[in-house]
């Protein structure tokens, strides 16, 4: 009994403690967290199971199948239950936002304009819902989001199956993001996600989606998919007057973590690997993972540690839905018809709004450059990235410099081909490390069987310059 009550009053103490430093933040930075951040994951399950619209997909499926419509109904459950988070102020702020940090300052430098992320936001109306559409390069980029955007707003992610995994599951719940399963053909589950995302952006819930679908596996964008954007458009069949408003957000990163991998399913999956060949990669990773924590540590003991390079994060141009050709009608369409309205949608907002704000750091525009210029002399490849950033910048695309830049501008003034020569610099650095480039009489030199890495590169920023 000694040890209950001991054991309550530490835990209470510890709450109490987490409660408040995340209230402290929240006010501190002004934290603008809307009302369906606290809606319970218990009221969400228990909606969704007295939902009329599931109610009518559950007999649907019952006509249509002869399951029992008890059974039926305890997917339903399941389905809820895997998919409805359960936002933590405590976590989110205090062990998400630790977590965040760390993973992001150890492997980056983030780039991002805050101003820019105001001024995107200024003209959304009061009430409209607010939806964050979002390309896709890396599974890290919900955490690179996350700390981003942390003292300006917490937003409720769609994540793919991948993290349906212990502790990974509890951490994103924890954190407000919901889980969708990619090619689910069950239209139970579809009208469960459905109704979850409809209830959560209708309460007020700010959200974010990657509109690609995917990863891509080559560098450049991948066509739009249009379900999760068709759900929270007919958010208006029971709200019609409420505006929804898209907010494109653009990533780009120095290096992707797993862009090797994604290279290898450029032409499609690749077949799965044999037992034998499973248990190897296994014992491979329980002996290397040790050892690079191990030289991690001592890298950063002894400040010989060094970043991947940039990751940044650009904000473009909003659409209202009332402003686009046809919108205030998407919600009264039907089937195939309202299917290929979307899409058309979904087509502009990632071409014709998240492609313009991807932003360039320098291995894309060093890779873009070496793809351009045929002569590989180190000052034929400034040239080439100065006239690229000159181009960029015309065009009105992000070009995304770090700290570095911005002292070097101090000492050396905005005039001079100072810019081009720090990327080429750190751009070979990077690639160096990774033995892709080597620097040779000072001329550059792709490693052989690796000219799909500086391919993967400038496709990010490669449509940046096709014709207007």
């Amino acid at each position: 009994m000694l040890y209950e009550v001991l054991r309550f009053l530490l835990l209470r103490r510890v709450r109490g403690w987490w409660r408040r430093g995340a209230s402290e933040f929240v006010r501190r930075h002004r934290v603008k967290l809307e009302s369906a951040r606290f809606i319970d994951q218990v009221w969400m399950r228990e909606r969704l199971a007295q939902d009329s619209a599931i109610e009518e997909a559950v007999l649907a499926a019952h006509r249509e199948t002869g399951e029992a419509l008890p059974v039926l109904r305890e997917r339903v459950d399941a389905y809820a239950e895997e998919i409805a988070p359960f936002f933590s102020m405590s976590a989110y702020y205090r062990i998400g936002a630790a977590l965040a940090r760390r993973i992001v300052d150890f492997a980056y430098e983030l780039v991002l304009d805050a101003d820019a992320f105001h001024e995107q936001s200024k003209d959304v109306p009061e009430n409209a819902i607010r939806v964050y559409v979002i390309n896709h390069r890396s599974n890290g980029d919900p955490v690179l989001l996350a700390y981003g955007l942390l003292r300006k707003i917490a937003l409720s992610y769609a994540v793919g199956e991948w993290a349906l995994v212990w502790p990974l599951h509890f951490l994103f719940r924890l954190f407000g993001s919901y889980f969708v399963r990619r090619g689910e053909r069950d239209p139970l589950y579809h009208a469960v996600l459905e109704r979850f995302v409809q209830l959560l952006a209708g309460h007020g819930g700010v959200t974010g989606f990657f509109i690609e679908g995917g990863l891509s596996r080559d560098g450049a964008l991948r066509p739009a998919k249009a379900g999760l954007l068709t759900y929270l458009v007919n958010v208006r069949r029971e709200q019609p007057d409420r505006e929804i408003v898209f907010l494109p957000v653009g990533l780009n990163y120095d290096r992707v973590l797993e862009d090797r991998t994604l290279l290898r399913e450029r032409n499609g999956p690749v077949p799965k690997p044999s037992l034998g060949w499973r248990l190897i990669t296994l014992g491979a990773i329980a002996f290397w993972v040790p050892m690079l924590i191990v030289a991690n540590v001592v890298k950063v003991a002894t400040r010989s540690h060094r970043k991947f390079g940039y990751a940044a994060v650009a904000f473009g141009k909003p659409l209202k839905l009332s402003d686009w050709e046809g919108g205030n009608e998407l919600h009264t369409l039907e089937g195939d018809v309202q299917k290929a309205a979307v899409q058309e949608l979904a087509a502009e907002l990632l071409t014709g709004r998240i492609a313009r704000c991807v932003p360039a750091t320098p291995v894309p525009l060093l890779c873009l450059a070496l793809e351009r210029c045929k002569n590989r002399e180190i000052g034929a490849v400034q040239t080439e990235v100065r006239d690229l950033i000159a181009e960029l910048r015309a065009r009105g695309r992000p070009v995304a410099l770090g700290s570095v830049f911005s002292e070097w501008k101090r000492r050396l003034g905005p005039e001079g081909n100072w810019e081009a020569e720090l990327v080429v610099r750190l751009g070979v650095e990077a690639l160096a490390r990774r033995r892709v480039l080597l620097k040779e009489a000072g001329r550059l030199r792709v490693t052989p069987g690796e000219e799909l890495i500086l391919e993967y590169y400038a496709a990010s920023i490669r449509h940046h310059l096709a014709a207007a």
